[in-house]
């Protein structure tokens, strides 16, 4: 009776990913991604993907007289392929300059693409490189809208200065940052040590069959330097796939610098994601900002600002 039931079960799946992999991408979908996305693709027929690649000319500069080979891997990409459960799905990357980041992530989340990695590509000296992964399933047309908003976003971006500019804060020369204000608005209990305060809460997870924890580097952490009036705020929120995308927004919304997104370990359960980020001002607008990100975690409140 197992033999049989495995039998089927594999032969259902079998013709599960038979049809997906004979579902093709036709070639008026291909000319409308063309003109949507504004580049030139290739049909990949044995895998049913319609690939389109866009090189970034920007990203070949390592100093004035040395540059590199579009053929290094300095392009952004987009891929499409016919979908199950929707009628399409989309993966993709952005290789963005460090002052295109920020901006093309916010433009990603409004355009509902799913924002999941965010890393340095730099190897060598010259312009800082990011590369920005991106997911998305819907109509053909709406995801190569989104991520043609996206390519423009990095346009406008270098409409305004043709050389990449740094977008990050100056180094506080001394730190005298007051904990109490900052305790009451984070409803944290944090420690100041040469000025320099941090805080931190924990998340619980399963990794390797074994619980961890806080101590183990399962924690939303922030730390702000410099003075009450002139502070430098940075940390981690450490999220699970399923607020990933509600706590991105929610910073970007206050302004905060994202720096990384990343996992830090495999196969924990739940799926936890952390997100590094920066920003300025003062101590308690920064402090305000995050525990707004805190309060849409949780869902005290709704993305709009609303209680729940």
């Amino acid at each position: 009776m197992h033999r049989i039931i495995a039998s089927l079960l594999f032969s259902t799946l079998a013709a599960v990913f038979a049809t997906a992999a004979r579902a093709e991408v036709p070639q008026q979908i291909r000319t409308l991604l063309d003109r949507s996305t504004g580049g030139k693709g290739s049909y990949v027929a044995g895998e049913g993907v319609y690939k389109v690649i866009f090189p970034r000319e920007q990203a070949t500069v390592v100093t004035d007289d040395q540059t590199l080979s579009l053929n290094f891997g300095l392009n952004s990409w987009v891929a499409f392929a016919s979908a199950i459960h929707h009628e399409a799905i989309l993966t993709g990357q952005f290789l963005l300059l460090d002052d295109e980041v920020n901006p093309v992530l916010t433009v990603a989340l409004e355009a509902g693409l799913e924002v999941t990695g965010l890393a340095s590509s730099s190897v060598f000296e010259g312009p800082r490189l990011q590369i920005l992964d991106v997911t998305g399933v819907g109509t053909f047309q709406n995801l190569a809208g989104a991520f043609r908003k996206g390519l423009d976003e990095v346009r406008r971006v270098r409409r305004t200065t043709t050389r990449p500019k740094s977008v990050l804060p100056a180094v506080p020369t001394a730190s005298a940052i007051d904990a109490g204000p900052l305790d009451a608005v984070l409803s944290m209990k944090g420690v100041v040590t040469g000025g320099v305060y941090r805080a931190a809460i924990g998340k619980r997870a399963l990794l390797h069959g074994e619980q961890v924890g806080r101590a183990m580097g399962m924690s939303t952490w922030f730390s702000f330097a410099g003075t009450n009036d002139r502070a430098v705020a940075q940390g981690e929120f450490v999220q699970t796939a399923d607020d990933l995308r509600k706590v991105l927004t929610a910073l970007r919304a206050r302004g905060i610098n994202i720096i990384s997104i990343r996992n830090h370990t495999l196969s924990e359960q739940p799926q936890l994601v952390f997100v590094r980020f920066w920003g300025q001002g003062t101590a308690l607008e920064l402090a305000r900002a995050l525990r707004h990100v805190l309060d849409i975690e949780v869902g005290a409140i709704s993305p709009s600002g609303q209680k729940i």
